[in-house]
């Protein structure tokens, strides 16, 4: 007897706390994009295995319906889903992370700060300078304890750097592309700053978003990460919203 009420008591448990969370997660299934919305509805289909053996279990204990699927089945089924839909999440989220181009937003005051979070703790990285020449940028991170020397610095300062992690470019989109995608493409560099997008020359401010979303497409397809710095005080609200809806995600409390 009491075998029999501690096994239905778990059957009830877990029938309750699937249809909870059968709930929860049409919810977000709702609210997320369809990229990760599949790995959801993997997790979906897990927790409507586990509520039907759940289910059936109940009604065995008290005979009224005989389990003709062996639970070990549904037990399977529920560990093959669970398994691809954390597959699914896990390839979605590390893409989002890593490979994510970011419009970060800040302001003359808060660039250097902001410039710094940035780099601090990102290996591979390649940084494009548009203003400030190599040396001064180079000085401005070993301040904080950045080291520069394994970073690629892509100088379009129009002073010379003469060193060999840097390469000097005339400051305009085509030579700053061109660049930077044969640089990608030899060293590899997992993470790409360019500071800050305001300071390129040759192009209007109504054709940054455009530059924005084609060097985007060049950083992600060599399988790295894009941070596209920018001042607010020289772009606008109308740039900053038309950038912001072609990157993945916007950064800075300036929006």
């Amino acid at each position: 007897m009491a075998t029999f009420e501690i096994n239905y008591l778990f059957s009830l448990f877990g029938f309750i706390f699937g249809l909870f969370a059968l709930i929860l997660l049409f919810e977000i299934i709702k609210r997320t994009k369809d990229g990760i919305r599949y790995g959801f509805f993997l997790f979906l289909f897990a927790i409507t295995t586990f509520v039907i053996l759940e289910g059936l279990k109940i009604l065995e204990i008290y005979k009224i319906v005989p389990m003709v699927v062996p639970s070990e089945l549904f037990i399977l089924l529920f560990i093959l889903f669970m398994i691809a839909g954390l597959w699914k999440l896990k390839v979605l989220i590390q893409g989002l992370s890593d490979f994510g181009q970011a419009f970060v937003i800040t302001s003359e005051k808060k660039h250097e700060g902001k410039l710094v979070s940035i780099v601090k703790d990102v290996k591979d990285v390649c940084f494009v300078t548009l203003k400030e020449p190599y040396k001064k940028v180079v000085e401005s991170l070993n301040m904080y304890d950045i080291a520069t020397s394994g970073m690629q610095f892509i100088d379009a300062s129009g002073v010379s750097c003469d060193a060999d992690n840097c390469i000097n470019i005339n400051n305009s989109p085509e030579d700053l592309k061109n660049t930077l995608g044969r640089i990608l493409k030899e060293k590899g560099s997992r993470c790409v700053v360019i500071d800050d997008i305001t300071e390129l020359k040759n192009i209007e401010k109504f054709e940054l978003p455009l530059f924005i979303q084609n060097t985007s497409s060049l950083i992600k397809t060599n399988g790295s990460q894009g941070f596209f710095i920018g001042k607010m005080e020289h772009l606008g609200k109308e740039t900053i919203s038309d950038i912001s809806m072609i990157v993945d995600k916007t950064i800075g409390d300036e929006k």
